[in-house]
């Protein structure tokens, strides 16, 4: 970690909480919308070549359920 990112943190953790938790989901919505998803990380792509039945569903339920964590 930097030291400008360390410095970021150290006042993070100087404020009341209630403000720790807003500034945490404003960072969550902004990840959300500018990441993306590598294809290792997705379940769908990674299942490809698998046999019908051998975890598909499965795969298919994480992505499903990733997608909504994103919003």
């Amino acid at each position: 970690m930097s030291t400008t990112a360390q410095a970021v943190l150290n006042d993070f953790k100087s404020l009341p909480f209630a403000e720790q938790m807003a500034i945490s989901r404003e960072i969550a919505r902004w990840l959300a919308t500018h990441t993306v998803a590598a294809a290792d990380d997705d379940p769908i792509r990674s299942a490809r070549g698998m046999f019908a039945g051998s975890r598909l569903g499965e795969a298919l339920h994480a992505s499903r359920a990733e997608e909504r964590r994103r919003g």
